[in-house]
């Protein structure tokens, strides 16, 4: 079924009930009026063989008008609502109120926004199961680059999360409102980058934050001399505090990258003052933005982006005079291929066929010791230019592996893999790279 497309601007000036003109909101709806929500929204019911969206003139919050979406099966099912005039790079919260019963699996019952042309994919709320009364969630969100976005209030997500997004069960919704996030989150902006956080994690003063930010930002420009490109067509990267994440990611890499709010933010934020320690994981975030398919738009080569997350990491903290901590240490400079040698020693150095990308990354800085940075400058530019039809066939990660180092060695005129690896190393990796 076709979205329906409103009109914000006209909308409020011609004081349709379902906008609040009177201050910064952009969009509210409490469901009272059947007929605004035939206008208003949209579902995918007909898309899910047992679920059902149903209006209801009461049951809502003080037994209001509301929103009952239900499924016995594990689906994503939807109500939809299209948003346009919105500031492009202007962050909005979306909230709210959610009654759940019996919901079980997948994201559960969740806040979310379709994906079609946005720099974040994966933004949620937090994630509701089983049986809850009524209560507030939200999503804080940037539009795509037309200010355009597509709310949606669902049972379950649409697209893989490693425990498959769909949920079952039965979830109300009530009084949805959008408008700009405001002084709800701490806000501070650089050349390249914008966070907002949740102020309970913030302890250190504006300059401190803004002495990391310009660190944030260094690290930013030497990502670009690196792979010779900027992601998102130069525009500042944002950094957002959010509940919705599975357990176990710390962040999610995008625009913005999602910092989950419930691992020890606050304490990452406070060492970046007492320690000069740039995070590790906000450094490796970034990376990742960096990757050939945020640049390109496409996926193209991009292997294995964990290990060159950490890799343009290396190279930034190196050159910069960076400092990230591990393990209780702070590692300066071109000091942090100590940390990586750990993970070779016990692995490649052992003689153990293990996979590690962080063995791994220790042999690739071991051939910028012989050759210096710029063969990997020149490399990466080969690789990112690549368009997907100009791609070999390449047959498993050890395949990867040597197409990589290819193009590092046409860059250094002679084959690394002789130079910089012995045949015993070789035939480890290649083992523990078809496990």
């Amino acid at each position: 079924m076709k979205t329906k497309v409103l009109y914000l601007a006209c909308l409020a000036a011609a004081g349709f009930c379902a906008c609040a003109p009177a201050d910064n909101t952009v969009f509210t709806d409490d469901f009272n009026n059947a007929e605004n929500f035939s206008l208003l929204w949209t579902d995918n019911a007909a898309d899910n063989e047992y679920g059902k969206v149903e209006y209801l003139t009461e049951g809502g919050v003080d037994n209001s008008g509301c929103v009952k979406i239900s499924n016995p099966e594990r689906g994503a099912l939807r109500i939809m609502h299209s948003l346009e005039g919105l500031e492009p790079g202007k962050l909005y919260r979306m909230s709210a109120k959610m009654k759940c019963e019996g919901v079980k699996e997948g994201r559960g019952a969740v806040l979310y926004l379709l994906p079609d042309d946005l720099e974040q994919p994966w933004n949620a709320s937090e994630f509701a199961y089983e049986d809850k009364d009524w209560t507030e969630v939200y999503m804080d969100f940037v539009p795509d680059q037309e200010g355009k976005a597509v709310i949606c209030c669902s049972l379950g997500f649409p697209w893989g999360t490693y425990n498959g997004g769909k949920a079952l069960g039965t979830v109300w919704y009530d009084d949805v409102c959008v408008e700009p996030v405001g002084d709800q989150m701490y806000h501070r902006a650089s050349d390249h980058i914008e966070v907002w956080l949740d102020t309970a994690n913030v302890t250190i003063t504006d300059a401190q934050m803004d002495e990391w930010l310009s660190e944030l930002d260094r690290v930013y420009e030497a990502y670009n001399e690196l792979v010779g490109e900027v992601p998102f067509g130069g525009r500042r990267i944002h950094i957002i505090n959010t509940p919705g994440i599975e357990p176990g990611y710390w962040a999610l890499a995008g625009n913005p990258i999602l910092w989950n709010s419930h691992v020890k933010v606050k304490d990452v934020i406070e060492r970046t003052a007492e320690f000069d320690d740039w995070g590790f994981g906000i450094l490796h975030e970034i990376g990742h933005v960096f990757s050939a398919g945020n640049i390109r738009g496409r996926g193209s080569w991009n292997w294995n982006d964990e290990i060159f997350a950490n890799f343009r990491m290396s190279y930034a903290v190196e050159v910069c005079n960076g400092g990230v901590s591990q393990r209780n240490v702070v590692y300066r400079g071109a000091d942090v291929r100590d940390y990586y040698k750990i993970f070779y020693d016990e692995t490649i150095g052992a003689g153990i066929p293990k996979n590690n990308g962080d063995a791994l990354h220790y042999t690739f800085l071991r051939i910028k010791d012989k050759y210096g940075w710029d063969v990997y400058k020149k490399a990466f530019r080969a690789l990112y230019a690549l368009e997907e039809d100009q791609l070999p066939k390449l047959d498993g990660a050890y395949e990867r592996f040597l197409y990589f180092l290819g193009h590092v060695s046409e860059a250094a005129g002679e084959d690394v893999t002789l130079t910089c690896y012995t045949p015993e190393e070789l035939e480890l990796i290649e083992e523990s790279l078809k496990r």
